[in-house]
């Protein structure tokens, strides 16, 4: 059976959209009482136009698969009720490939914003994905371009819903998902910084050595808190990243070096950490003992690495290859970055009268 959705014009100029429903013997047509502009003049014009079109394209989307379910004595699957958290729990169960510990988090954050267990698969709409993509944004513990990863999977995860008819259409379509650049210059320690701070008393040695570890590494904290000696080489780190599965090797320099001591046995800690909240607390002490007013965490220590090694004109794939980053397009930030540094330091210079 073909649907189709067409458009007739009525006396007063405006389209009228209805449905022409051929079942190879008979014609039906279901006029929907929705209406267009024929030849938009501004943008509210042109806005409702194209939320009119959508809005007949999922009715017809509809009906169209009501019809299918009828002539084969089944229940189409948008009309079953689905909890979409277990949807989404057996997608990961399923998921093979190296990123799944992503889609994990996408469904954490998914239920943080929901605030219910059972999440009807009608309640996701349009709105409620922009929803979760501003709440992500907006998360106190998420930063620099995880919303846009966490989004990314959860984009994935409805695309295949609406594969297995979950959605008669993909509510999440139309939601912009732009990377955002939070990497700024203030959150970028400099070399004189990390000396400073080097020099200044943390109240625990052991934060304290690792959160300058990571800025001569560009390790996450996650990766940091779970180092084992076994990852430790001669004059190097070999290990596979938490976040994204992908091994890294990094050459130690002579401060990372000191920083680790003498090697202990492989399945040790090389370094015994607090709690994140703990971590944080004792870098907030550090940094105000030091007198800096910049963001002082892990994750500024992984900036401030990429962003010094270019500084000192490392090459771009380099410092992708460092930073264990899929793609050079992840590095190019840090490129920005160094530009603006840059651009400051020309603007600083005194004017000369002429």
């Amino acid at each position: 059976m073909a649907i189709k959705l067409r458009k007739k014009t009525l006396s007063t100029g405006k389209l009228s959209l209805y449905l022409d429903n051929w079942d190879g013997e008979q014609r039906q047509y279901e006029f929907l009482k929705l209406y267009l502009y024929p030849r938009p003049k501004d943008p509210l014009e042109k806005e409702h136009n194209r939320e009119t079109l959508k809005t007949a394209e999922n009715i017809r989307a509809k009906r169209e698969l009501l019809a299918a379910s009828d002539d084969n004595g089944i229940t189409p699957a948008f009309k079953k009720k689905v909890n979409f958290f277990e949807y989404f729990e057996q997608y990961i169960k399923t998921y093979t490939k190296k990123d799944v510990r992503m889609f994990g988090y996408s469904l954490k954050y998914l239920r943080e914003y929901a605030q219910t267990d059972y999440l009807a698969t009608k309640a996701v709409t349009e709105n409620f994905c922009k929803g979760f993509r501003e709440f992500m944004d907006n998360h106190p513990n998420l930063n620099g371009e995880t919303p846009y990863d966490f989004f990314a999977k959860f984009k994935k995860v409805i695309k295949q819903a609406v594969r297995d008819k979950l959605f008669t259409i993909n509510p999440a379509q139309d939601v912009q998902n732009k990377r955002v650049d939070k990497v700024v210059a203030k959150d970028i320690l400099t070399v004189e910084e990390l000396q400073l701070l080097a020099k200044t008393y943390c109240g625990n040695e052991t934060v304290k050595r690792a959160f300058l570890f990571a800025c001569n590494t560009g390790l996450r904290w996650c990766d940091i808190k779970n180092l084992h000696w076994r990852h430790i080489h001669t004059g190097s780190l070999q290990m596979t990243q938490q976040k994204t599965g992908k091994p890294v090797i990094i050459n130690l320099n002579n401060t990372a070096q000191r920083l680790i001591g003498e090697k202990g046995k492989p399945e040790e800690l090389v370094f015994v950490l607090p709690s994140h909240t703990g971590m944080l607390k004792s870098l907030r002490y550090w940094r105000d003992r030091a007198g800096l007013s910049k963001t002082v965490t892990f994750h500024v220590a992984r900036h401030s690495f990429a962003t010094n090694l270019l500084i000192y004109e490392t090459d771009v794939k380099t410092v992708s290859s460092l930073l264990g980053h899929t793609s050079l397009e992840h590095t190019q930030k840090y490129v920005r970055v160094v530009e603006a540094l840059k651009q400051n330091v020309v603007n600083r210079l005194p004017e000369i009268e002429l």
